[in-house]
């Protein structure tokens, strides 16, 4: 689903591990052979499987997966075991514990905010954006894409995405304008224009914008402008972003957008999972 490069897993085996384990040694911990499985402890959504593979062989231990990523999780469910020497084991055992509750937690939340608002609409999708945590932002994309949601945008090198603080820059230029330079300098990129009224959203899509973004808009607001937009625009895109919980989401997603646009699901509680660290 994503991948992971040496260099990913590599910085986080150096952040748990800068120079070397420091209770192993003052303890004279025997470097035997040992087992180290996961279990989950509450119901949810399992994530950060995959890179905590590629970790665990970085450090030479041979893992035995027993669940896959996306899958659903019951309380006492054994999802990874961790075959090798124990001091491997004691290096990998914190930093895949927190892959894993972290990622989950997101997971679980996406799972969670994704089934709600397809009680409204079964074809809205859910998309995190790129306001994650700094240093964080592809492990948790992974996990919005486990839990079933999609990634908004990757970074600043994806989609055209005009917000107010673009236009602050170029007062000259119309809401066409804008649309037709865009198109003329990245014809092949989709033209997306945030707009916070439903004016500033009528103008983009009669501009030819491929898509807007309503920002901060009400179920009941935005139920009266889509079919406005869609008769200017039957093709155009429209997201929803701000204010989207679980609690209310199926009633963003009836009002007929395209998609839910939040970076609520990075806040999500961290899953709770043990470990159980055997001597062979």
């Amino acid at each position: 689903m994503m991948y992971f490069t040496q260099a990913d897993i590599d910085q986080l085996i150096l952040e748990d591990l800068p120079l070397h384990d420091e209770t192993t040694r003052a303890l004279a911990l025997p470097d035997v052979p040992g087992s180290l499985t996961y279990c989950a402890r509450q119901p949810g959504v399992l994530a950060g499987l995959a890179p905590l593979l590629r970790l665990a062989q970085s450090l030479g231990l041979r893992p035995e997966p027993l669940a896959t990523d996306g899958d659903t999780t019951a309380p006492g469910q054994a999802v990874l075991r961790l075959h090798g020497n124990a001091h491997a084991l004691h290096m990998a055992w914190k930093q895949g514990m927190n892959l894993i509750e972290y990622l989950s937690g997101i997971a679980s939340a996406t799972r969670q905010m994704v089934d709600a608002a397809r009680a409204g609409n079964p074809r809205i999708q859910v998309a995190g954006t790129r306001k994650a945590h700094p240093g964080a932002r592809k492990l948790q994309h992974y996990a919005v894409l486990c839990g079933g949601g999609m990634v908004h945008r990757a970074g600043l090198s994806e989609t055209i995405l005009v917000f107010a603080q673009h236009r602050a820059f170029l007062p000259d230029l119309d809401a066409a304008q804008l649309v037709a330079r865009a198109k003329a300098h990245s014809p092949e990129k989709f033209v997306l224009i945030e707009a916070e009224s439903a004016d500033d959203a009528l103008v983009a899509a009669r501009a030819g914008a491929d898509g807007v973004q309503l920002d901060k808009m009400s179920p009941a607001q935005l139920t009266a402008l889509v079919p406005q937009l869609r008769a200017l625009q039957p093709r155009l895109t429209i997201n929803a972003a701000g204010g989207i919980r679980p609690d209310n989401a199926a009633a963003f997603a009836a009002s007929g957008v395209d998609v839910l646009v939040t970076s609520s699901l990075y806040n999500a509680k961290a899953a709770d999972f043990g470990a159980v660290m055997q001597r062979l």
